[in-house]
């Protein structure tokens, strides 16, 4: 998948479950504070949602951090171990260290629980590409549900539907955070 559909995948996971974590950490801030808690949950979602990629030195990220993806490219292979269940374990166990060391700031958690899921919605998205990935690394098991090819026509038309569907529901996550009355 592209940057494109990766970033329309995160945020379209961002925005279906942002509803529920408002509800649980955000309810005691004021308006202000929660728009900005908002912003910083979705720029999250978007960056993991492209981190995975770093493994190949193509990838938007990589060009961003390039050194970085030289190190993870020599050591992995593309929608290898940074495509994997064990990948999304650890990531959840770094992320809730630096919530727990950050003393439960909420600034910490809208960005761990933005950047894991992102994360998620990238390996998710990946499954139904051709190429697939190797979801229960190390088995050396390439698991994939579709055939959809990067840069293709159909994967361009699964980046509208994404963009559509997670412009409206975040238009709907803001009209529900601003409590706004019609």
């Amino acid at each position: 998948m592209t940057k494109e559909t990766h970033s329309s995948g995160g945020y379209l996971i961002a925005a279906l479950t942002f509803s529920a974590f408002s509800n649980v950490y955000l309810d005691n801030f004021n308006t202000l504070y929660k728009l900005m808690l908002f912003f910083i949950y979705f720029q999250f979602a978007n960056l993991g949602s492209l981190l995975p990629d770093l493994d190949t030195r193509k990838s938007y990220m990589s060009k961003k951090w390039p050194h970085l993806s030289k190190f993870i490219s020599k050591r992995t292979k593309h929608r290898g171990f940074t495509h994997s269940i064990l990948f999304l374990l650890i990531l959840s166990e770094f992320l809730k260290l630096i919530v727990l060391i950050g003393d439960k700031n909420i600034i910490l958690i809208c960005s761990s629980y933005g950047m894991f899921l992102g994360y998620a919605s990238h390996i998710l998205l990946d499954i139904f590409t051709y190429e697939g990935v190797d979801l229960f690394f190390p088995l050396g098991f390439n698991f994939k549900l579709s055939r959809l090819k990067t840069s293709s026509k159909g994967e361009r038309y699964v980046n509208k539907v994404l963009k559509f569907i997670s412009i409206n529901l975040i238009l709907y996550n803001l009209y529900y955070l601003l409590n706004i009355k019609i």
